[in-house]
């Protein structure tokens, strides 16, 4: 089964910590975490983000970010940050077409 996790609206250096134990918690089970209600991240909150990902890779287990929403994905894109390295799904991003 699948977990599901809601990011916060702001993921700012105060929230780094707080989200990195969230997603700590749920390390080896498949989970989906749902970013459309994020309005600002910072390069903090996105390095947990990847983080995240790259550790759910090594443990071959499933994470992804959908929905994306706008915000986070000019975020990533404004901190030159591949947002597949975030484990977003591109094709849940409005307009993704036009922010590449």
């Amino acid at each position: 089964m699948t977990e599901c996790y809601s990011l916060s609206r702001h993921l700012d250096s105060a929230a780094a910590p707080p989200l990195a134990a969230d997603l700590l918690a749920l390390r080896g089970a498949p989970l989906r975490v749902d970013g459309s209600a994020v309005a600002f991240v910072g390069a903090l909150g996105m390095q947990v983000l990847i983080s995240a990902q790259r550790q759910w890779q090594e443990d071959a287990t499933a994470f992804h970010i959908h929905p994306v929403s706008p915000a986070l994905a000019a975020a990533a894109i404004g901190l030159g940050v591949d947002l597949a390295a975030t484990g977003a799904e591109l094709s849940s991003i409005p307009n993704m077409e036009h922010a590449q």
